[in-house]
């Protein structure tokens, strides 16, 4: 359900139905409480129910502080994952240009490889939450040219040949990050805790009786409005690769559109440059 969610509705009427269907069922409820109990009734448990909620309140802020704060590090370590990966592997080609023509069918390798992570793979991973084959079969063919490589006689080539070995491994370790948090989730169990906890925590304001309707209700749709929000938060933040407010391949792009510079040995001419490039 919630990779449903993220993956086709859009984000901001994500936002808008969580919160209508978080203050129509506590508006709701509220009605159902009113009609069913005397104000004069709810208003001799005032003293009981004011410290109950207070201390329901406050375990459930926290632990709602807590997974949003949890939430936001992992969507922003995604995002870190990613442009340790794109820097990699502009490293990766950088090394492979150094070593000229030795080093052309790994720069050739290493271009499709990025392109095909930016372009293919990421908006395959976006809607599956998994690799993506062809880009896969990509990064085989970078660790095959790297493995085809021979330590040149110059201490400074054979350095470039070391270091393509150590970029490459970066690369593979990075992009195995970022696929492993594009497909965590938070735990269902955690879930229903947070949702649960959510409505007992509404609940416990229907313990407590206004004369005017409309002033509680405009109290507890508002509590269960930040309520919604919040879990919206959490819900938008959890698959850092998905929806509208995903990590983009913004680092990877850089890179792409930085090889399209590296002239300074001359390679095999890359097809995603534009004309006046390279």
């Amino acid at each position: 359900m919630e990779r449903f969610l993220v993956n086709n509705v859009p984000t901001v009427w994500l936002a808008v139905g969580m919160v209508v269907v978080a203050v129509g069922t506590a508006i709701g409820g509220l009605w159902l409480a009113r009609r069913s109990v005397e104000v004069s009734t709810l208003e001799a448990h005032h003293d009981v129910a004011g410290f109950i909620i207070a201390v329901v309140g406050v375990i459930y802020a926290v632990l709602l502080a807590f997974v949003v704060v949890i939430q936001w590090e992992e969507a922003s370590a995604a995002s870190s994952d990613a442009t340790t990966e794109a820097t990699a592997v502009g490293n990766l080609y950088r090394d492979a240009v150094a070593l000229g023509p030795q080093g052309r069918s790994l720069a050739i390798a290493v271009d499709r490889y990025a392109y095909n992570v930016a372009y293919q793979e990421w908006p395959y991973m976006s809607s599956h939450q998994q690799e993506d084959p062809a880009t896969n079969r990509s990064l085989k063919a970078v660790w095959h040219a790297v493995s085809r490589l021979q330590p040149p006689t110059g201490a400074a080539n054979a350095e470039f040949v070391r270091q393509a070995v150590t970029d490459v491994s970066s690369a593979t370790e990075a992009r195995s990050k970022r696929l492993e948090d594009s497909s965590s989730e938070l735990p269902t169990p955690l879930w229903a805790v947070l949702l649960v906890g959510g409505l007992l925590t509404v609940g416990f304001t229907y313990f407590f009786g206004l004369s005017s309707f409309a002033a509680q209700a405009a109290m507890v749709g508002t509590l269960a409005a930040i309520i919604g929000l919040s879990l919206f938060v959490i819900l938008a933040l959890d698959l850092p690769f998905t929806g509208d407010v995903a990590t983009r391949p913004t680092a990877m792009v850089r890179e792409l559109d930085e090889f399209c510079g590296y002239n300074f040995v001359t390679l095999v001419p890359r097809q995603h440059c534009p004309p006046s490039a390279g």
